[in-house]
């Protein structure tokens, strides 16, 4: 992974963005991946994954792979779409920019 442009080994984050948006939003699952997304009409500019060597411990394939699963757009009603419970809402929405 050192050798991978997204991984930033003192962080410990994996950073893929497609796509920059001034007013960019975010949600952040139980598993710690960040989906960044535009606000306006909901589709998914990129990811983040913290504490990403635990990630890819807990995803990694027999062929040293990992897979990161993201929807083309994240759904306007994230309670029932994203199947979050109110906890989890409450605790890992965020607001981000992306440059």
């Amino acid at each position: 992974m050192a050798d991978d442009p997204h991984y930033n080994k003192e962080t410990d984050t994996y950073r893929v963005i497609h796509k920059g948006h001034e007013n960019a939003s975010a949600v952040t699952n139980a598993e710690g991946v960040t989906v960044f997304f535009d606000p306006d009409n909901h589709d998914v500019l990129g990811f983040s994954i913290a504490n990403f060597a635990q990630y890819y411990a807990d995803h990694v394939t027999p062929e040293g792979e990992f897979e990161v699963v993201l929807p083309a757009r994240v759904p306007n009603n994230l309670e029932e779409e994203m199947d979050f419970d109110e906890e989890t809402i409450k605790n890992n929405v965020r607001i981000a920019e992306i440059y």
